[in-house]
């Protein structure tokens, strides 16, 4: 396989592990991906070379999804974890409204 060929692969096999959430194999395939891109010769097939640079450009668009849907889980994560002194619900208008819940507020009302 020539280094195009094989930089080719190393991005096709980032996009699945990024799919997957194989996040334990990224520093290995980015090594893999940056060693081949410093050897890579002018390519003499354009066909090639924007086929590379699609491959490029989906992986970095998945990774960037990828870490949006982290963050979001993180909220997420943060916010379920703050049910106890606060509710979350909507106004008429659809916008967020937080409640807050004291100390002893529904032992009142009951």
């Amino acid at each position: 396989m020539t280094d195009a060929e094989c930089l080719e692969a190393a991005l096709d096999h980032l996009y699945h592990c990024i799919l997957e959430a194989d996040f334990s194999e990224l520093p290995k395939i980015l090594g893999e991906t940056e060693r081949l891109t410093g050897r890579l010769a002018p390519l003499a097939d354009k066909s090639i070379a924007i086929r590379l640079r699609h491959k490029a450009t989906r992986n970095g668009l998945c990774l960037q999804a990828a870490a949006r849907g982290l963050r979001a889980a993180q909220r997420r994560l943060i916010e379920m974890s703050s049910t106890s002194t606060q509710l979350s619900t909507y106004t008429s208008r659809g916008q967020r409204s937080e409640v807050g819940i004291g100390p002893g507020t529904m032992a009142k009302r009951l």
